[in-house]
């Protein structure tokens, strides 16, 4: 996690990638335990693996959500090249939350005989997390950081730090019309 003397106003987008770090190291945990658990169903370790992953992307990766869905998306939905790729963002932003929802309900009905159903919805949730962080590291973020001004930029870098100040996690978003 950044420290709050970086200047997070100078490189909001920086401060994704690295949560985007964080996220992967905890996607491969994740992809080594239910990769355990489709093999030898009796490791209570590795279902808690699981568990802390999902909270995990309950909280961080929820506040990390809301730095997009907040503060970078709606700078972006007026501009005509972003249109497209915001619409496809949102689908996947909702996309994880219902595979985290899915994979979450396995561990807490897990079974003898649940292992491969388990790994399947597991190996769903790695691969819709890294196809989004690819997305959005190639594609958005690039653009975006051409796109802006840098007052805008450092009005980002500030609504991201004031977010993390306040412990602000899950963050209703309405739905949109585009």
């Amino acid at each position: 996690m950044v420290s709050e003397s970086s200047d997070e106003a100078g490189d909001f987008f920086a401060v994704l990638v690295q949560e985007h770090a964080g996220m992967e190291a905890r996607l491969r945990a994740l992809d080594r335990a239910a990769d355990s658990l489709s093999r030898t169903e009796s490791d209570p370790a590795a279902l808690g693996v699981i568990a802390e992953t999902l909270a995990f992307f309950a909280t961080e990766g929820a506040r990390h959500e809301a730095h997009e869905e907040l503060t970078l998306f709606p700078r972006l939905r007026p501009l005509p090249e972003f249109k497209q790729i915001l619409v496809a963002m949102d689908f996947q932003h909702r996309m994880n939350g219902v595979a985290g929802v899915e994979l979450a309900a396995c561990v807490n009905h897990f079974a003898p005989g649940s292992g491969r159903e388990l790994r399947r919805l597991a190996t769903r949730f790695v691969e819709m997390h890294r196809g989004h962080v690819v997305a959005e590291e190639r594609a958005v973020f690039p653009t975006a950081a051409a796109a802006l001004s840098a007052e805008a930029l450092a009005e980002m870098g500030r609504e991201m730090r004031d977010r993390r100040k306040a412990g602000e996690l899950r963050i209703p978003i309405p739905p949109r019309t585009m």
